[in-house]
């Protein structure tokens, strides 16, 4: 039993120089190779802990039965039992057939109990709009805070959101349309500056504005205007205007166009046209304005020649210059007389011609008989 504990202890001796050699070369490697592991094991254990000092949540409203450019809210939380010492940003990603917004400067803030603890709670709205129908997926958003784990001590950590799907549908009303505007308010107003009854010269000018709430101002269609024979068109740019107000929006679209009247008589010009798509009833309205009958008087000033036209009177004048030139010559040349005889015994030839081709089918007297019984008396002895 003696010699047993002997062995044991000799065997733990031996155990311990063995320990204290490895401790030694461990302690010599500990700044090359020991110390770096222990940093990155303490790294992951302060990120473990980072973690659940933040939540984030992420959800589409409405998350299903929109229409394509109808206004979809990406409600980004983002949840801590401290509080944020800095400030939150989001990564927004390209995504085809689709447009992410961020319209919003300044989160929602609010608190919540959980568990007996308070939490503060920052809401984000990410604006998004289909402009195609059918399913989309948006990847998870990258979200970058910072919370306080202690006093004096920051926690900055990147986060990431749930995969979201986007699903929009065309509805049998809408299936025949180009455009439409899908909001909860949309108005349009026309505004004419100048006379309808006008004259030749005189300008006419159309503003159309169309308004909408929860909508994008480069989704508003853009009122077309035709052209009209009677009038000279100069259509003028677009004027968009977006305005964010607590989480509403508002958009603005102006066209205008100046016409010239430039001929007289009775024109219209066709009022716009827009369909609006109402997101609250989900019924289709089509707003439309008051067509113009615009009257211009006046007479057109003389048509000035065409180019064609000027050709062939510069070559009228150059063929009657060179029979002028050509007649001085014959003229001068002595020459003129002959051929002066020569035209006037083919004109008198041309004459007889021309009178026994055309003849007259009455005679020139009365009774040509009798003369011609008068002129055989008058002869005879």
């Amino acid at each position: 039993m003696i010699l047993a504990s002997k062995n044991h202890w000799r065997a733990s001796a031996k155990l311990q120089r063995k320990f204290h050699c490895c401790g030694f070369w461990l302690t010599r490697f500990s700044r090359s190779a020991v110390l770096p592991l222990a940093i990155t094991l303490s790294l992951s254990s302060f990120v473990a802990a980072d973690d659940q000092l933040v939540e984030i949540t992420a959800r589409l409203i409405p998350a299903e039965g929109a229409v394509p450019g109808q206004r979809i809210k990406l409600e980004v939380a983002v949840a801590t039992p401290r509080w944020f010492t800095a400030g939150t940003r989001i990564k927004l990603p390209e995504v085809p057939d689709l447009l992410l917004l961020q319209n919003q400067d300044f989160a929602a803030n609010s608190t919540e109990r959980r568990g007996g603890e308070s939490w503060t709670v920052q809401r984000w709205f990410i604006d998004v709009f289909a402009t195609k129908p059918g399913t989309a997926v948006i990847p998870p958003l990258r979200v970058s805070v910072s919370v306080s784990k202690a006093t004096n001590e920051t926690i900055a950590s990147v986060l990431e959101t749930q995969a979201l799907t986007v699903k929009t549908s065309i509805p049998p009303a809408l299936e025949s349309l180009e455009h439409w505007v899908a909001s909860p308010s949309v108005t349009l107003v026309q505004t004419i500056d100048g006379s309808l009854d006008t004259y030749l010269g005189a300008a006419i000018s159309r503003r159309l504005t169309v308004k909408a709430s929860d909508v994008m101002a480069m989704l508003l269609p853009r009122t077309t205007t035709q052209k009209e024979p009677l009038l000279q068109m100069y259509p003028e740019p677009p004027i968009l205007r977006n305005r964010s107000n607590r989480g509403t929006l508002e958009a603005t679209r102006s066209d205008g166009a100046t016409w010239i009247a430039a001929a007289p008589g009775l024109v219209e010009i066709p009022g716009a046209r827009v369909n609006w798509w109402n997101t609250d009833t989900e019924t289709l309205q089509i707003l439309t304005t008051a067509p113009l009958q615009i009257s211009i008087s006046g007479e057109l000033p003389p048509k000035s020649a065409s180019k064609t036209e000027t050709v062939r009177a510069l070559l009228s004048a150059a063929a009657a210059l060179l029979a002028g030139f050509l007649g001085w010559q014959l003229i001068a040349s002595g020459r003129f007389g002959g051929f002066g005889k020569r035209l006037g015994t083919l004109r008198k030839l041309w004459e007889r011609r021309w009178a026994a081709l055309r003849g007259s089918s009455l005679p020139n007297e009365l009774n040509p008989w009798r003369t011609k019984e008068a002129a055989k008396t008058s002869q005879s002895p």
